[in-house]
């Protein structure tokens, strides 16, 4: 090769190597950069937290939130200002933790169970034992409303009986299912559950009282989320079936 074809070769090379550069420098300018995504702090729950027990320290951890979501009103930004708190409502992992669902213990004067700070001022707690028969084949959990259902067997002065069943008590809150959780105890909702926490007005926690001595069978009935609507029902006795379905059932 002479030295002109010499020089065309080089020429070529040193061409082809400033293309591929050139090309190699577009074709990186064109790949998508990464942005700074905008976040702030904010304390989620890594572990599941079971309602009416304390938060530990293990249970919850700060994440990332991007401020271009809206931060979750009365969220935290520290891991401290939850741990030791009272969780009023089951958080799964991944949920923020807000006040609307804490009590803080250090706020009140005096010292309280977890149990007598979610109830409501007026009410009571009372536990009852339960069966799968009377308590809608253990589908009543916690947070549940519940009616009552009484039969009643009255005697007569001649000793003839008059059998009446009717709704006793109405839209009743369900407190907690089993035993009473604490930090250290995980509530197992899968277990059938023997006892059961309602919340009620003192004077309902007598008829419940009377009921549990004198009915000759209590059973309760689930109410639909949200439904808070007592309809009036009409006791039942024999004339009652008798009446309704025709039947002609002796006394």
């Amino acid at each position: 090769m002479n030295r002109a074809g010499r020089l065309v070769f080089l020429l070529g090379i040193l061409i082809a190597l400033v293309s591929g550069a050139v090309v190699y420098v577009l074709l990186g300018m064109s790949e998508p950069q990464s942005a700074d995504v905008p976040t702030t702090k904010v304390v989620i729950a890594f572990q599941d937290v079971y309602p009416r027990t304390e938060i530990i320290a293990e249970q919850v951890g700060v994440a990332n939130w991007p401020r271009a979501l809206p931060t979750p009103i009365g969220a935290y930004g520290d891991t401290a200002s939850v741990v030791g708190k009272l969780a009023t409502a089951p958080l799964p992992p991944g949920q923020p933790v807000t006040d609307k669902i804490l009590v803080d213990k250090k706020d009140l004067k005096e010292s309280h169970s977890n149990a007598s700070l979610i109830l409501e001022t007026g009410s009571v707690a009372i536990a009852m034992p339960v069966s799968a028969n009377t308590n809608v084949a253990n589908a009543i959990q916690a947070g549940d409303r519940i009616d009552m259902i009484a039969t009643f067997a009255a005697k007569s002065a001649t000793g003839s009986g008059a059998v009446t069943t009717q709704r006793l008590l109405g839209d009743i809150l369900v407190l907690q299912v089993g035993n009473w959780p604490n930090s250290n105890a995980k509530s197992d909702a899968n277990t059938a559950a023997s006892i059961i926490t309602l919340q009620l007005k003192e004077q309902d926690v007598l008829v419940l009282s009377y009921a549990q001595q004198f009915a000759s069978g209590i059973t309760f009935v689930l109410r639909p989320a949200n439904d808070h609507v007592l309809l009036a029902l009409e006791p039942v006795t024999l004339d009652y079936i008798n009446q309704r379905f025709g039947y002609k059932l002796p006394r």
